[in-house]
């Protein structure tokens, strides 16, 4: 047999061991983001053409997905820091090239589309750790979990800088699962966690934006809220000014019931009264719109993508391989459950997409590919004789 008859066979065999469901969770995923999109953009002229840029985003990454299951995923070890360092050189770019929306620089505006490099730094942190982590005995040292912690910090404060709070906050679970997941202790973790809680107590008394005390505020206040005080002045200001976009989310989330109102039909939606909500707030469409039961249906479709990742990391020996499906899992589940929280106005309110729901090129394409990485990673099965002491 030919040489090029041979890589032939092996992609087709690739191919043919592709993790079937996990393609399946996306496809779904992706036709529930062009339904909910179209829905919370149909009556909007000028986001109508959301659906279709979201399509051709889902298209895009699918295609770009494709090509990358065919390498090996060895060629994605070797390119990890560099892509790495492209995103923190993209990030440190952002005060000076790109425009100021909303008060935040997020976004490279270039010809017909927009670049959002902070999207991008969740794969870029997954990838670099998972290079970094790789071998065995460091992470049970000291400096393997302060070297982690830098690596992770690098993005993570450049994009607390833009400032978006709620990307920043995804990067320390993902970091506190790979580490573990290559080995560090309970003790270690537990260490972490301690020390990021002192640091995120400090810096929301020294650090934090005016707007973003003001909405943890608002957060605290509504907690204490009920039919007695809802009409009074104070009450009423807030739910019209810094309370807004949180409360018509939970009105809209809360109103659907069990089957909800219908596609297209919840008046949250229809009537415009709730903000961004084919981004940031995607998710109380679906609330309102298909009730309990769409809900329900959604966030199992992301459980079973997320449990399918991690099935994909316990088959996995090879440890970079193995590490990257942890990392890829943590970020996706951590997003969604933030997105979430923040549609029941559980947490403060946050700009955060929900990964393959929410509308977005930067977004989109970046979870895809970490996803099609990953899809890369189950469909191979590396010989390991070494033994391994992984978890």
């Amino acid at each position: 047999m030919s040489g090029s008859a041979s890589r032939r066979t092996n992609r087709l065999e690739v191919l043919a061991n592709v993790p079937g469901g996990l393609v399946l969770c996306v496809a779904a995923l992706a036709l529930c983001s062009l339904v909910f999109v179209g829905s919370a953009t149909a009556d909007d002229l000028q986001f109508s053409n959301q659906q279709a840029r979201q399509g051709l985003f889902l298209l895009c990454g699918a295609g770009i997905g494709f090509f990358l299951l065919l390498p090996h995923y060895v060629h994605v070890l070797r390119a990890a820091w560099l892509f790495y360092g492209i995103v923190v050189l993209a990030l440190l770019g952002l005060p000076w090239f790109a425009p100021e929306i909303n008060g935040t620089r997020r976004w490279y505006a270039l010809p017909g589309f927009s670049v959002q490099p902070s999207e991008f730094a969740k794969l870029g942190v997954v990838l670099a750790l998972a290079a970094l982590l790789r071998f065995k005995t460091r992470a049970k040292t000291f400096d393997g979990l302060v070297v982690p912690i830098l690596v992770t910090s690098v993005p993570a404060l450049l994009i607390l800088r833009q400032p978006d709070l709620g990307s920043a906050l995804v990067f320390g679970p993902v970091l506190l699962a790979m580490c573990y997941s290559a080995g560090a202790s309970t003790r270690s973790i537990l260490a972490v966690v301690l020390l990021g809680a002192v640091l995120g107590f400090v810096a929301s008394l020294t650090s934090l934006h005016g707007y973003q005390r003001t909405r943890i505020d608002v957060w605290l206040s509504h907690w204490s809220w009920s039919e007695s005080n809802l009409q009074t002045t104070e009450v009423r200001e807030l739910l019209l000014s810094h309370g807004y976009q949180p409360w018509q989310a939970l009105i809209a989330l809360g109103a659907g019931g069990l089957t909800g109102f219908g596609i297209g039909q919840g008046p949250q939606n229809r009537y415009d009264f709730l903000p961004y909500r084919s981004e940031d707030y995607v998710f109380a469409v679906v609330g309102e719109e298909t009730g309990w039961l769409g809900c329900v249906t959604v966030l199992g479709i992301v459980l079973a993508l997320v449990i399918g990742l991690l099935g994909i990391a316990m088959r996995t020996r090879e440890r970079f391989g193995r590490l990257v499906c942890v990392g890829v899992a943590t970020w996706i589940g951590t997003q969604s459950l933030i997105h979430v929280a923040v549609c029941g106005w559980l947490v403060p309110a946050k700009g955060l997409p929900m990964p393959l729901l929410s509308y977005g090129g930067s977004s989109t394409l970046a979870t895809l590919l970490g996803v099609a990485i990953c899809l890369n990673i189950g469909a191979r099965r590396e010989p390991i004789l070494a033994g391994d002491g992984y978890r």
